[in-house]
């Protein structure tokens, strides 16, 4: 937080606001807290206890002192204990509430540096949205409520969770919890985010454990009497129970409740949630409560951080919606709140708001509350629209992402398809072998007539639907070709997944499913590399005889020109990988071991520019680009030595938008299968955005 406030202390914008709360922290008292809040705080350190609020009442004090557990009072006794203090040593009354109020600003200034690391790219729009915003202003330092305490432990949470602290997040979230039930409402989206991610489902086991340890040990304090009489007894919880319909003569139907129901399985239909739905979604949860009650002023202040967000990322009308929200908010109640009074002035409105209030007709109240609650209507009807039904990610994640890979027997495709798999995470991935739709095992009789590469010994016409039937989000029954043993294996279940990936020798030989991948490739080998690599793997991994394997390598050449070479045509990205030294074939004890380079094809895209400066300048790549003169195809060669650490910064740097869908920790490769990894991957990005438009 330090260096964040301190890059933000050079601002005027974040001075002047900063001054302004200095100065309402000092002219202001708020009659909550000169009533209620700073009575029970004085009385908790002039006489120490365990239970302080057992204590206050015991001594004739109010039950709606101080409605808070141990949490809140943690956060406001750094403030209040020095002002305490200093009363104590002056004979003065006002440095307690003083320090009170102070605890809120560190409050406020948490949530300002929070927001600044979910939002890094607007500091300056952000400083005007939110440390400027009316209603932080008017609730926290007019009207004296608490909320920015648990407001700021939630932002806390959300920045744990983006980085992947699971357990820390959790624990922060208890303690927003802790400090006030409502936070309450955020909870089960950051459950469903956890769950529909699965790259993300791990962490869901320790932030369920930080969130108890967070919140389950406040619930020892139950057994204090005070603490069930001002915390439990307070009538705000109740007000989620007031928007209800009659059902027969006894019963009720509470709206707010199904309401937020209807949202959270709404939430939950979604196939996969991005960060910025999480925002989107919690925030029109909280949205949904605050204008389905009769919100206190403090309830409003939990919207700030959502609609901070949403104006961050929307248009004008995002932010003439809220203004006018918080105009109308703040007219409201300072008519029916008690507000602050000016002691250095002499100043104490009270009696002159009630008296107002009194004149006013409830009806005239209830229509001013009419257009409080339409106006927060329209926004939430534009942060669905905005934030949720255009969000990129939301639009994305209702289909899977498909990749197709053909090319000739050893070009490859298994490698490239482990390698994609790698970087996605098995648990994201399904993928459909071709090898596992050969007709006929290997001691079939067929294959003396017939090769691999020849249509008629595959079952296409299931591979196709099979493929099909993954992309629609239904799950196969799928047998394995064992290659060891030269046998099928019994079929299993081949559930539905975020990505498919399809690889096979004909994978895009049938339009109609080489139409429906998002990307394709095709791998077009050096004919003498393929050949070494498919002896290498025949032999020494599959167990085949040498004089068999090269035996089949001949008989396959004019299949392989017939039915393989032809889908060239129908790729994206066709990836060719050559040795830079073609005489170290002979020489080389494995041909796997060679140093190699990269001829790419590019079909349908416009990223080559970008990748050439980022592999030339970070990662120190020899690169050579060429252009078709008829067509769009875009002709890179790329020869050097590279490391997946690079690798990973260029796919952080190139493809941003797309690190939410990737593992956790992606498995990037080192050298040219990690560059075919990067590329495949701008290629998806660039499909997607052809979807969504």
């Amino acid at each position: 937080m330090a260096v964040t406030l301190k890059a933000l202390w050079r601002d005027p914008v974040f001075r002047a606001g900063l001054l302004l709360r200095v100065l309402l922290i000092v002219a202001l008292v708020p009659q909550i807290q000169h009533e209620w809040f700073i009575p029970f705080l004085e009385h908790a350190i002039a006489h120490p206890s365990l239970d302080p609020w057992t204590e206050y009442l015991d001594a004739g004090g109010t039950p709606l002192a101080y409605p808070y557990g141990p949490t809140m009072l943690l956060a406001h006794l750094p403030g209040a204990l020095p002002g305490w203090l200093l009363d104590a040593v002056t004979g003065s009354d006002v440095f307690t509430g003083i320090g009170f109020r102070i605890s809120l600003l560190l409050a406020d200034l948490a949530a300002l540096s929070l927001l600044y690391r979910l939002f890094p790219r607007h500091p300056r729009k952000l400083l005007w949205l939110y440390w400027w915003s009316p209603i932080v202003l008017f609730v926290t330092y007019w009207n004296g409520q608490t909320d920015i305490v648990p407001v700021a432990l939630l932002l806390l949470s959300l920045v744990l969770l983006r980085q992947y602290r699971a357990t820390a997040s959790g624990l922060a979230l208890g303690f927003a919890l802790a400090a006030k039930f409502s936070m309450l409402l955020a909870v089960p989206f950051v459950g469903i985010y956890l769950w529909r991610n699965k790259r993300l489902r791990s962490l869901l086991k320790p932030f369920a454990g930080g969130l108890a340890a967070g919140f389950l040990p406040q619930l020892l304090w139950l057994a204090s009497p005070g603490i069930r009489t001002m915390v439990l007894g307070t009538h705000e919880s109740g007000r989620i129970f007031d928007f209800a319909l009659p059902l027969g003569e006894s019963l009720q139907l509470y709206l707010t409740p199904t309401l937020y129901l209807l949202a959270a399985y709404g939430v939950w239909r979604l196939r996969r949630m991005s960060f910025d739905l999480l925002i989107a979604v919690t925030g029109l949860s909280f949205f949904l409560v605050v204008l389905t009650t009769p919100a206190p002023p403090g309830w409003y202040l939990w919207l700030v951080p959502f609609l901070v967000a949403h104006q961050l990322q929307g248009d004008r009308s995002a932010m003439l919606l809220t203004g006018l929200l918080s105009a109308l908010v703040i007219a409201l109640h300072l008519v029916i709140s008690p507000g602050a009074g000016v002691p250095p002035l002499g100043w104490y409105p009270q009696s002159a708001i009630a008296s107002v209030s009194a004149q006013l007709a409830p009806h005239l109240l209830s229509l001013w509350m009419t257009m409080v609650i339409a106006t927060g209507l329209v926004l939430i009807v534009q942060m669905l629209r905005e934030r949720v039904a255009r969000n990129d990610y939301f639009r994305i994640a209702q289909k899977p992402v498909t990749i197709g890979i053909a090319g000739d027997s050893g070009a490859g495709k298994d490698t490239l398809s482990h390698a994609l798999t790698d970087i996605f995470g098995k648990h994201t991935v399904v993928h459909l072998s071709g090898d596992d739709y050969h007709v006929w095992d290997r001691f079939a009789p067929m294959w003396k007539g017939l090769t691999h590469l020849n249509p008629r010994a595959n079952d296409l016409q299931r591979f196709n639907d099979d493929a099909l039937a993954l992309m629609d989000g239904k799950p196969v029954a799928c047998r394995h070709y064992d290659h060891a043993a030269g046998r099928f294996l019994p079929a299993v279940q081949l559930q539905r997944n975020d990505v498919v990936i399809v690889s096979g020798l004909h994978a895009l030989r049938m339009p109609r499913l080489s139409q429906r991948f998002d990307v394709s490739v095709y791998l077009d080998i050096d004919e003498d590399l393929r050949r070494a690599w498919k002896i290498h793997r025949d032999v020494n991994e599959r167990g085949h005889p040498l004089e068999n394997v090269l035996r089949s390598i001949e008989r396959r050449a004019l299949d392989a020109q017939r039915y393989i070479l032809t889908q060239r045509s129908t790729a994206d990205l066709i990836l060719k990988l050559r040795p830079v030294n073609i005489r170290q074939l002979e020489t080389a004890s494995s041909p796997k071991d060679l140093p190699l380079k990269l001829s790419a094809t590019i079909r349908n895209g416009t990223y080559h520019e970008r990748l050439a400066r980022m592999l030339i300048g970070i990662c120190g790549l020899h690169l050579d680009i060429e252009l078709a003169e008829d067509s769009d195809e875009v002709e890179m060669t790329i020869e050097g030595d590279v490391s997946a650490e690079d690798i990973a910064l260029a796919a952080g740097t190139l493809a941003p938008n797309l690190q939410e869908m990737l593992d956790i920790h992606p498995k990037w490769e080192d050298g040219m299968t990690g560059i075919m990894q990067l590329m495949a991957l701008l290629q998806i990005e660039e499909s997607l955005k052809n979807r969504i438009r």
